[in-house]
């Protein structure tokens, strides 16, 4: 649910979200606002 509202905030500022993973490490989001 956190991560859909950050989303919705980040896409109002006409940015972006991505996201990359390495099995067994974890995951790393990353926001881009413009």
């Amino acid at each position: 649910m956190g991560l859909a509202i950050a989303k919705r905030i980040v896409e109002a500022h006409r940015g972006g979200i991505t996201a990359s993973s390495v099995p067994g490490m974890g995951a790393t989001f990353t926001a881009e606002i413009n």
